[in-house]
């Protein structure tokens, strides 16, 4: 932290600009308004006051940066922060030993109350920072919306309910709930009879609701804004400006990016009061993870990347593979490519309707499915541990976009790898951007394409659709318990299981499918009946 003098006397008024060295980072110039500037000085307060820079990061190489207080502590453990029994026992439950830098920098001032604005990459643990923040602070006692989480996509919607559930488990009546487009409002207005304490909806989903007062925020204790730059790009501006309109305005507000441009300075400055700006890496915060190998792929012509993706994501060592394309076709016709050549891919883009994508990810999630063919919908929000292998197959249009994409493998830690496969006209644009400055550039002749490719080894595991879910309030004990009593499986042999609205899927041994299939035909779970079928 720095400490600036204010030099504000009497009849000067009006905001100061203050070059901040470790800002650079998040802008590098900031306009902070002096809190003295609008009012004329007591009689004898002459001097200059001290004015506080609320700019934290663990980079301690800036210069003039001092070393100690702002850097994450290698000792520190989240029994250290004022966190509840019950918060400690879902930290522990999921196997978190130690607060990264993020969550070390964002627990404490937000646990105090305090307005954070985060820089983060992906990978770097923010919704459990946030999340662990939310959950101290609501109270379940209380049938009232008291958090919400802004996010821009619906894959992320998703991916934050379900983190928040499992942090707040042992939180006894603690109700999270999820909206977002493309999901049946009746089913969601069925269940705001009782009223979520926390709500992570997307901006056009959580207005809807508002001019519906099917929910009335009026609460509401606190605003999280997640991936705030991806939320005015997808042109959200308006929606959420009219949305924290009608929000208290005794409330803190937290906003996490992965890039701090202008908009989303504006952003903090509109919404946020005296914020705590946290910048986890300081001046190379656009910096990938070190555990992520980058390598450039250079074909001579545009008609041998179909060729060059093929023998990329058909090494031993590629596993499970995320491929990136530019428009909606591309991915339904590099889907239909690999497909043809025995490789188990599914597609994922913004015209598929809910069912589909969840379809789609469930199956890269359980193995069923090795390679995911995606827009950049999938980019943000793409809840898959131990993605092995990005692909960006078409080069993206900014910088931002390759970091996000490429970060989608080496999350936490893990080893991945990001390949790009370009002409060398696309490449001479991405040279020129510092994120891939430590990309490892080398030509690429791909072997050719054989006329009928021999069939990749089939998945592991295949996934199973049963027509029941949470309305019917079946959980994923109730179909573990049924896969194992009825369908015949030992408990270690059935895959993972998630629950949806109105069905479920289970993912099982492919060796043993047909025969659990059958077992399982006209089965009662949970005194229900259900159906099950095979997910092609």
């Amino acid at each position: 932290m720095f400490r600036w003098q204010c030099p504000v006397g009497s009849g000067v008024g009006g905001p100061f600009q203050w070059q901040c060295p470790r800002g650079t980072a998040l802008g590098g110039l900031f306009r902070w308004q002096c809190p003295w500037a609008a009012r004329p000085l007591r009689a004898g307060t002459g001097a200059p006051r001290p004015y506080l820079c609320p700019v934290q990061t663990p980079d301690t190489s800036a210069a003039g940066a001092p070393s100690g207080a702002s850097a994450p502590k290698a000792d520190l453990q989240f029994a250290d922060f004022a966190l509840s029994p019950a918060l400690l026992a879902g930290v522990a439950e999921l196997n978190f030993i130690q607060p990264t830098p993020v969550q070390q920098l964002v627990l404490a001032p937000a646990l105090q109350g305090q307005d954070v604005a985060g820089q983060a990459p992906t990978g770097s643990g923010k919704t459990a920072a946030y999340g662990l923040a939310v959950l101290q602070q609501v109270d379940p006692t209380s049938a009232s919306m008291q958090a919400l989480v802004l996010v821009p996509a619906r894959e992320l919607v998703l991916q934050v309910r379900d983190a928040l559930q499992r942090l707040g488990k042992h939180i006894p009546n603690l109700r999270v709930a999820g909206y977002y487009g493309g999901h049946a409002m009746r089913d969601e207005v069925k269940g705001l009879q009782q009223m979520p304490h926390v709500v992570v909806a997307t901006p056009g989903r959580m207005l809807d609701h508002l001019e519906r007062r099917t929910i009335v925020p009026n609460r509401l204790k606190v605003l999280v804004l997640d991936e705030a730059d991806k939320l005015l790009e997808l042109g959200f501006q308006e929606e959420m400006a009219t949305i924290i309109s009608r929000l208290p305005q005794r409330r803190q507000t937290l906003l996490f990016s992965a890039t701090m441009p202008d908009k989303v300075l504006s952003l903090v400055r509109e919404y946020l009061t005296r914020p705590r700006v946290m910048n986890v890496g300081g001046a190379n915060a656009t910096t990938l993870p070190e555990s992520l190998v980058l390598r450039g792929h250079v074909v001579s012509a545009a008609d041998q990347k179909p060729a060059a993706l093929y023998h990329l994501i058909s090494q031993a060592d590629a596993g499970r593979s995320l491929v990136f394309a530019n428009t909606r076709d591309r991915v339904e016709e590099l889907t239909r490519f690999l497909r043809g050549r025995g490789l188990a891919a599914e597609a994922l883009h913004g015209k598929m309707l809910q069912p589909e994508r969840d379809k789609s990810m469930m199956k890269l999630r359980n193995g069923s499915a090795t390679v995911l063919v995606a827009t950049d919908v999938a980019a943000r929000g793409l809840d898959v541990n131990d993605l092995d292998t990005v692909v960006q197959f078409d080069p993206p249009h900014e910088t931002d976009t390759f970091q996000h994409r490429a970060g989608r493998t080496a999350r936490a830690g893990a080893v991945g790898t990001a390949h790009l496969i370009v002409t060398p006209f696309e490449q001479e644009k991405i040279k020129s951007w510092p994120t891939a400055r430590n990309v490892q550039w080398a030509g690429l002749r791909p072997p050719a394409l054989p006329a009928a490719a021999p069939k990749a080894p089939r998945p592991s595991t295949v996934t199973l659709h049963v027509s029941a879910g949470k309305s019917e309030k079946i959980s994923r004990g109730d179909l573990a318990g049924a896969f194992v009593s009825v369908g015949g499986l030992e408990r270690d042999a059935v895959g993972r299981i998630e629950v949806f609205d109105h069905h479920s899927f289970v993912a099982v041994p492919e060796a043993q499918a047909e025969e659990v299939l059958a077992r399982m035909q006209g089965a009662k779970v949970k005194g229900k009946k259900v159906k099950v079928a095979l997910i092609r």
